[in-house]
């Protein structure tokens, strides 16, 4: 697997203000901008944060220089963000079902990563929010008032993964404190760089099945 290169906090708001300005399949473009920023980073709060500031303001520059209905613009963002941290949740469930498969346990770092699915909404729309400037402000704050009482996918995804594996790392733990065995490191100390490492190779399947389709449209095409 290659890996990705890092988007840069100016790179994301490039490339999501050009994405706004072009006005085309703006959700999925967002989806897929929030991805790749996210791929070449550690799975963690702390760079989610960065990267949806850089959409948020992204998606800012290109609405001021663009003609279509902002408001409509900060839904589509919104979607698209949101699709691509349910992306994120699932490469972290599947490095969880990794690292619990494993002796490599780190009892503090595990119950931050839970921390972390348990939080991501909050922070996710949290983060629009404070990234919003004021000439948009109104318009971001109607799109979160709606998405919060709905929830995003993310943030269900996020609690159902949550819930499943707290009960999973209790059980283990209490084995592994009653057969004595002393605690490994490794997990607390790939967790994030292993969830990234996911992460990426679902994007890459999530391309590959989207060119494929494309691929067999256009020739479905031709022999018409």
């Amino acid at each position: 697997m290659i890996q990705p290169q890092l988007m840069t906090d100016d790179l994301i708001e490039k490339a999501t203000s050009e994405a706004v300005r072009q006005g085309e399949h703006l959700r999925q473009t967002v989806r897929d901008i929030t991805l790749r920023a996210l791929q070449a980073r550690e799975l963690s709060l702390d760079q989610i944060t960065k990267v949806v500031r850089g959409v948020t303001h992204g998606v800012e520059f290109g609405a001021m220089q663009g003609s279509l209905d902002s408001s409509r613009i900060m839904a589509d963002a919104v979607a698209g963000m949101d699709e691509a941290l349910l992306k994120a949740v699932q490469a972290s469930q599947i490095a969880l079902q990794q690292a619990a498969g494993s002796a490599d346990f780190n009892e503090s770092e595990m119950k931050k990563a839970l921390a972390g699915l348990e939080n991501l909404e909050d922070q996710f729309l949290g983060s629009v929010r404070n990234a919003a400037g004021a000439q948009f402000k109104s318009q971001w704050d109607a799109v979160l008032k709606s998405v919060q009482s709905s929830g995003t996918q993310a943030g269900a995804q996020a609690l159902e993964t949550m819930a499943q594996f707290t009960e999973q790392w209790q059980q283990s733990l209490r084995a592994q404190r009653e057969a004595g065995a002393r605690l490994a490191h490794a997990f607390g100390q790939n967790f994030a760089t292993l969830a990234s490492g996911v992460l990426s190779g679902l994007t890459e399947a999530m391309q590959s099945t989207r060119a494929q389709d494309e691929a067999g449209g256009q020739r479905r095409r031709g022999d018409h």
